[in-house]
Order: C-alpha cells, then sequence, then structure tokens
C-alpha cells in the first residue's frame, strides 16, 4: 500500500457528507416521542405528581392543625371566663346574697365550651371531640415523604367534669369555690398542652413541606434546562469528535500494514 493513500484516506474522512452531519444537526428529529426521552419524561411527570400530592396532603394537614388550634384557644378563653367569675365571688365579702345564684352563668360558659368543640371540624371531620360512633381516634396526614399522626383530644370530656365540679360546689364556701377555681386552672393548662401538641405538628408539617416545595423548584428548574438544550448540535459535535478519533486510529493503523510490508519486501 502505497504510504500516500494514507494522507487521501484521511482526506476522505474528512470530507464526510454534510448531509450526515446535518441529519445529526437537526432538531426536528428530536421530539417528546422519541423512545429516548419517553423514561426522562416519564420520571418527570411522577416525580411531579408525588410531590403536588405531597404539598397537598401537607397543605390539609396544616388547615387542621390551624384549626384545631383556634378552637382550643376559644375553649380557654371560655374557661378563662369562668375563672375570673369564680375569683370575683371568692373575693366578693357580701354575704347578703347567695352566690350560688351564678352558676347559671358559669354553665352558660361551658355550654358555649361544648359547642365550640363540635363545631372545630376540618372537612366535617371533628378535630378536638369524638363522637360515641367514631372508630378512628387520631388525625393522619400522609405523604410520600413522612407519616404524621396526633391522638384526637376529646374536650366535651372536660366540660362534663367542670360541670359536675362546679353543680356539687357550694360557692358561698370559700374553701370548696378555692378549689374549683384550681381545677379550671388545670383545665386551662390541659388545653394548653393539647393546643401546644398540635403547634408542634403544624411546625413539622411546615418544615417538611419547604423541603417538598424546594424539592419542586429543583425539578421545575432541571425540567427547563433540558429543555433548553440543542440536543441536534450535542449530537453533532459527538459524532465530529469520533469521526477524529477514529481517522487517527485508523491512519495508524494504515502505517502499521506499510510498515509491515516494507519488511516482506526487504527480507
Amino acid at each position: 500500500m502505497d504510504v500516500n493513500s494514507i494522507n487521501n484516506n484521511i482526506a476522505s474522512l474528512n470530507s464526510v457528507p454534510q448531509q450526515h452531519i446535518d441529519r445529526a444537526n437537526s432538531t426536528e428529529q428530536i421530539n417528546n416521542n422519541d423512545p429516548f426521552l419517553k423514561l426522562s419524561i416519564s420520571d418527570y411527570n411522577k416525580k411531579r405528581d408525588e410531590l403536588s400530592q405531597s404539598l397537598q396532603a401537607f397543605n390539609e394537614g396544616i388547615g387542621i392543625s390551624k384549626t384545631a388550634q383556634n378552637g382550643l384557644e376559644k375553649q380557654q378563653e371560655y374557661l378563662q371566663n369562668i375563672q375570673e367569675k369564680l375569683t370575683d365571688l371568692k373575693n366578693d365579702d357580701n354575704i347578703d346574697y347567695d352566690k350560688n345564684t351564678q352558676k347559671n352563668d358559669v354553665n352558660l360558659e361551658l355550654l358555649k365550651f361544648r359547642e365550640e368543640a363540635f363545631q372545630t371540624k376540618y372537612k366535617n371531620e371533628n378535630l378536638i371531640a369524638i363522637d360515641d360512633y367514631e372508630d378512628d381516634l387520631t388525625v393522619n396526614i400522609f405523604t410520600k415523604e413522612a407519616y404524621f399522626s396526633i391522638d384526637k383530644p376529646n374536650t366535651p370530656d372536660i366540660a362534663s367534669q367542670l360541670a359536675q365540679e362546679i353543680s356539687n360546689t357550694d360557692f358561698n364556701n370559700t374553701d370548696a369555690l378555692e378549689e374549683t377555681i384550681n381545677k379550671v386552672e388545670n383545665s386551662i393548662n390541659q388545653l394548653q398542652n393539647l393546643k401546644d401538641q398540635f403547634t408542634d405538628l403544624g411546625n413539622k408539617l411546615e418544615s417538611s413541606a419547604r423541603v417538598s416545595i424546594q424539592e419542586q423548584v429543583e425539578l421545575s428548574n432541571q425540567n427547563r434546562a433540558n429543555k433548553n438544550i440543542n440536543f441536534g448540535n450535542e449530537v453533532n459535535d459527538f459524532s465530529k469528535t469520533n469521526i477524529q478519533a477514529n481517522v487517527g486510529y485508523l491512519a495508524a493503523s494504515q502505517a502499521n500494514i506499510v510498515q509491515e510490508q516494507s519488511v516482506r519486501l526487504l527480507s
């Protein structure tokens, strides 16, 4: 083989028909229906749907938490009104009237307390009261990333216990009245503890939701970046690089053949 033919072959490789390169450079040949893109698009849609479902669950969980906190806060206000009424009676030194007549006002506050328990709902589900027919005694929030649960309180029991206490207490007896005031205070603290539990649940949900939102932003940015890629140019550059590399390998192979034939002629 003539060594000069090597250069001719290299030249012929460098003059690869432009239509082949243009074919690789045509972005119209690459669209969302191409098989090698289907998996990527499918994964993106699946991940997007999962994140959307998680955010919906987080939003509902946060709504549950806020609704329960508001209901418990209103119940605290009713008990604080009772505490103030009882404290005023204890400090009243007037012995000319029967203090037990004030029990009706106290029981009215307890009635409001109880009504608030059954009015505090999220999507028709009681949050701080339990009906006799209820089987699920927990509030549950499910997401792909995590599972959140909190025991559902039954605050009407607090109203029932206080109503019995008030019914049995002689408001004219200072010591007995003081004991009832302390029990009301304990009930207020009990409500605060329940409120803190729902607050903690809400904080955890908000923290997890922020992470999920960040994942959605990153997923959206990644999808936008993929759409901006010119696959035609990428394939074109890849093809040219491989052609040039193969030209070098071919030239070296041909040189070895010529050298081997020259040795045979000399032997």
